[in-house]
């Protein structure tokens, strides 16, 4: 049950009426083709990290994603971090931050999950690398908790979650692959019903499957535990080697193989799926119909190369980028995110202004630090109920909170006699 004083209704009552407005946010996710990692046919000379790099920035600029997953990144740090330098935060942008890496014992490739700091901010980050089987699934499987940050979320406002489940499936045809599909996807729903509520998830990656009759992709679509069902927002049947469902194509931009898998575009291996909670178009997260597409596809290139005749989905030099990038095209969708808008002529200035000095909130090392703090700031720690779990005054510089918090989400507010900013935190 929510506590909330007496004093903080009687100050709600005086607010003008509160009107409710709607923020997009663009999600992309993409595999990028041994970025980082050299192999016998993806060498330094035919996958040119530093290439690579111009090629993803450019897609990047044009695409804008606020959340972005990518496949097939090298197992290490420096490449994320490379991302986010080389591709993410250039020409003045410097709103993306990353999720940590994660990896099972033996891949050398894993996910990376970038997002726009100023309207997300990643609470968990969970992987599943085994399925309930005891198998070693072949690539690790994030789940990420991220909250949406409305510019107006206070203590006594209900948080938006948005969870976001990327992966990278078994490749093949053969009848071990399609099992290994099977028992990994099984294998998340499972995790999700034991360790997640239902609400707004976003499923995502390289999945390599040939069709929507895949057991492994009914496992998300007709889950036995409904609350948790995933939905398509773009098809559903038997795409691959399909022209009519030529639009849909991930794979692949080239018709001659080398580093770049050969063909043409006749695979939709790339895929989003949205829970029923986003699809339904009733809650604080909703899909933007007409918004799902397959960057660099225009639909008249089945069993082709994106490069031939006449493409004028994407700019020329989106397109050439996408070509020699990848031999997968990515696929983008937008959602909307319900948020509150207050009126600022009814609200005192020093709630409505933002914060102007540097005061950083987050966590390390599974501890709360504020940075950037001067004499005589004020920071308040509280619970969604409104109890206070910790308060004093700076001396100055950082402030790390280590008291015994629970396990949840909490208000962290930080003030001063001109100036006050609060944020919510996850202390795992």
């Amino acid at each position: 049950m929510r506590i909330i004083s007496l004093t903080f209704i009687l100050f709600l009552s005086s607010l003008s009426v509160v009107s409710q407005e709607w923020d997009t946010l663009r999600f992309m996710t993409y595999n990028l083709l041994y970025y980082g990692e050299v192999t016998n046919f993806c060498t330094t000379s035919n996958n040119d990290i530093n290439e690579k790099d111009t090629y993803f920035k450019s897609i990047a600029k044009y695409v804008k994603p606020d959340l972005l997953l990518v496949n097939e990144m090298g197992a290490s740090i420096v490449y994320a971090d490379r991302i986010i330098e080389k591709v993410l935060n250039t020409d003045g942008v410097n709103r993306y931050k990353r999720a940590p890496i994660q990896n099972n014992s033996f891949s050398d490739l894993v996910n990376g999950v970038f997002y726009d700091k100023s309207k997300l901010s990643l609470l968990k980050q969970d992987k599943l690398t085994q399925a309930t089987n005891g198998s070693s699934i072949v690539r690790a499987i994030d789940i990420c908790t991220f909250y949406y940050k409305d510019p107006y979320l206070g203590p006594t406002s209900d948080t938006t979650f948005l969870y976001l489940i990327g992966m990278h499936l078994k490749a093949g045809s053969s009848a071990s692959d399609v099992s290994a599909r099977d028992i990994a996807t099984l294998s998340v729903m499972d995790y999700l019903v034991d360790h997640y509520p239902p609400g707004y998830y976003i499923t995502a990656g390289d999945m390599n499957v040939g069709g929507s009759s895949e057991q492994a992709f009914q496992n998300f679509l007709a889950n036995s535990n409904g609350d948790y069902a995933m939905r398509d927002p773009l098809i559903t049947g038997s795409w691959s080697s399909s022209s009519s469902f030529a639009y849909a194509h991930t794979q692949s931009t080239h018709t001659e193989s080398g580093c770049h898998s050969g063909g043409g575009l006749d695979d939709r291996f790339d895929i989003v799926l949205l829970s029923q909670q986003i699809m339904d178009d009733t809650g604080s997260v909703r899909f933007v119909e007409g918004s799902y597409k397959t960057v660099g596809n225009d639909g008249n290139h089945y069993n082709q190369s994106i490069l031939q005749g006449t493409n004028n989905s994407v700019p020329s030099a989106v397109l050439g980028a996408l070509y020699e990038m990848s031999d997968h095209l990515p696929v983008r969708l937008d959602l909307r995110f319900k948020r509150l808008e207050q009126d600022s002529d009814t609200i005192p200035t020093s709630i409505v202004r933002p914060a102007q000095n540097d005061w950083n909130i987050g966590m390390v090392n599974h501890h709360l630090q504020i940075s950037g703090l001067g004499v005589e700031d004020r920071v308040v720690v509280a619970d969604l109920t409104g109890r206070m779990h910790y308060a004093a005054k700076s001396n100055g510089g950082d402030l790390v909170v280590i008291n015994g918090f629970e396990s949840g989400v909490y208000i962290v507010t930080v003030s001063n006699e001109t100036m006050r900013k609060t944020e919510k935190v996850f202390i795992p």
